[in-house]
C-alpha cells in the first residue's frame, strides 16, 4: 500500500497503542489523541495535498515513537477539502463534531483556512497551518497560528537583494489570485513605495493558469528589470517559468517559498535552464553557507529520514516539499505539552509567551497577542539554484556575511 495520502483516510501512526476494550471503558489517558488534518486531496490543489499528507504522517509517526502528546499516542485523521472553502468548512465540522479532534493542522491555502478558523474557534481547538494571509489576525482567529511568514515578510529578503545586489530600479510583481497572494501584493506595493521603488507593473493569474504569456509580455513592455513571483501552487510556478523561457525573457525572477520547495521537481520536468537568473527565498535553517558541515542540521536529519521513508519523495519536490507540513504537528505538540491542556485559549496563550522556545528546523520564531505568524522576516534568506540541493537536502544561501 502506498504511503502517499491520495484519498480521504484515517491514519494511525506506527507505534500507536492498542486500546484495551475490556469490561470497563478506557480512561482518557488510554485513548488516542485525535489530531485532525484538512487539505486538498482532490481538486486544483491536489499536488499540495500529497505533500502535506506525507509530511504530517511522518511527523505523527515520530511523535508516537517519542511518546505521543500528553502521554497519548496520536491518531491522525486527514480530511479532503476538495480545494473548496465551503466543503472544507463542512469537513472541519465533521472532524470537530464526529471525530472529536483535539488539535488541527491545515488547511494550506488562505482562502480555505480563513473560513475554517471559525469552526476551530467555536470548538476551542488550536490550529497550525501554512496560510499566510495577513487577515488571519488573533482577533479573527485567536487559536490559529501559521508556520509561514506573511507574504511581505516572505519577500523582504528578495526585495532587498533585488535592489541592493542586483541594482533593480523597475520592479514588477506577478501573483496568483488567492487570498494570501492578493494581500501580499498590496503589502509589497506599499513597502516598495516607502523604499522609493514603486512597482512598475502588477499582474495576476488564476490558480492553475494554462497560459501566463500575456502577463509576462505586459511586464516586459513595462521594462521591468526584476520580477517578484508570489504564489501558492507548484503548477503555477512551473507554468510561469515555462512561459518565461518560451518568450526568451531573461529578467531576474525572485520567487517565494513555493518556488524553492518545488524547484527539484520543476527542474526535472522542464530542465535546469528555466532557472537561469532565478532566485528565491528559503528558511535559514534549510540553507547552508560554504564550510557548513554536511548532515548535522535539524533539517538535514529530517531529510535523511524523509528520503528513507518515501523513496518517491522527489515527486513532490524532495524533503523541502513536505517540510512546511512536517513541522506543524511538532509545533502543536510542544504547545499542548507546554500548556498542559488541549484548551485552545490556553494553548494560544502559551505560544504567544513561548514561541521563541519552540524547537523547530526552520528559523527564528516569535508571536504575540497581535501576531500569530511564527517566522519573522529574519528567518528568510535568498538562495541560488534552489533545484540543486546539497547531499543533505539544504540549498545554498547567497549572502553569508550577515
Amino acid at each position: 500500500m502506498t504511503r502517499l495520502a491520495t484519498k480521504l483516510h484515517s491514519y494511525t501512526a506506527i507505534g500507536a497503542a492498542v486500546l484495551a476494550l475490556g469490561a470497563g471503558s478506557a480512561s482518557a489517558q488510554d485513548e488516542p489523541f485525535q489530531m485532525g488534518a484538512l487539505v486538498s486531496i482532490t481538486g486544483g490543489g491536489a499536488a499540495i495535498g500529497t505533500a502535506a499528507s506525507m509530511g504530517w504522517e511522518l511527523a505523527v509517526e515520530q511523535l508516537n515513537e517519542s511518546g505521543g502528546i500528553l502521554g497519548r499516542q496520536v491518531e491522525l485523521t486527514i480530511a479532503d477539502s476538495e480545494t473548496d472553502p465551503t466543503h472544507g468548512v463542512s469537513e472541519a465540522r465533521r472532524l470537530v463534531e464526529n471525530v472529536g479532534i483535539e488539535g488541527m493542522v491545515g488547511p494550506v491555502t488562505s482562502q480555505e483556512t480563513i473560513p475554517v478558523t471559525t469552526v476551530l474557534t467555536e470548538g476551542n481547538i488550536a490550529q497550525i497551518t501554512t496560510a499566510a494571509s495577513p487577515t488571519l489576525t488573533p482577533e479573527l482567529a485567536p487559536y490559529h497560528f501559521s508556520n509561514s511568514p506573511t507574504g511581505l515578510n516572505q519577500m523582504i529578503a528578495n526585495i532587498k537583494y533585488a535592489i541592493e545586489e542586483l541594482g533593480a530600479e523597475n520592479i514588477a510583481l506577478i501573483s496568483d489570485n488567492g487570498g494570501m497572494s492578493q494581500a501580499a501584493a498590496a503589502e509589497i506595493a506599499a513597502y516598495l513605495e516607502e523604499l522609493g521603488h514603486p512597482l512598475v507593473e502588477v499582474q495576476e493569474f488564476a490558480f492553475r493558469a494554462e497560459d501566463m504569456t500575456p502577463q509576462i509580455f505586459s511586464m516586459r513592455r513595462s521594462e521591468a528589470d526584476a520580477v517578484l513571483l508570489i504564489n501558492s501552487l507548484v503548477d503555477d510556478t512551473r507554468k510561469f517559468l515555462q512561459n518565461r523561457e518560451e518568450i526568451g525573457w531573461d529578467v531576474p525572477v525572485l520567487g517565494s517559498l513555493t518556488l524553492t520547495n518545488y524547484a527539484v521537481g520543476i527542474a526535472r520536468d522542464l530542465g535546469e535552464e528555466v532557472f537561469e537568473d532565478v532566485y528565491s527565498v528559503q528558511f535559514s535553517g534549510m540553507s547552508y553557507c560554504e564550510g557548513d558541515p554536511v548532515g548535522e542540521s535539524a533539517f538535514a536529519k529530517f531529510a535523511a529520514r524523509a528520503n528513507e521513508t518515501y523513496p518517491d519523495l522527489a515527486s513532490v519536490g524532495g524533503p523541502s516539499g513536505i517540510a512546511p507540513y512536517y513541522v506543524e504537528p511538532f509545533i502543536l505538540a510542544q504547545a499542548i505539552e507546554g500548556a498542559g491542556t488541549t484548551d485552545g485559549a490556553e494553548v494560544a496563550a502559551w505560544i504567544e509567551a513561548n514561541a521563541a522556545e519552540i524547537d523547530n528546523m526552520l528559523g527564528t520564531f516569535g508571536a504575540s497577542d497581535e501576531n500569530h505568524f511564527l517566522p519573522s522576516a529574519d528567518a528568510m534568506v535568498v538562495v541560488r539554484n534552489p533545484y540543486q540541493q546539497r547531499e543533505d537536502g539544504l540549498v545554498e544561501r547567497i549572502l553569508c556575511d550577515d
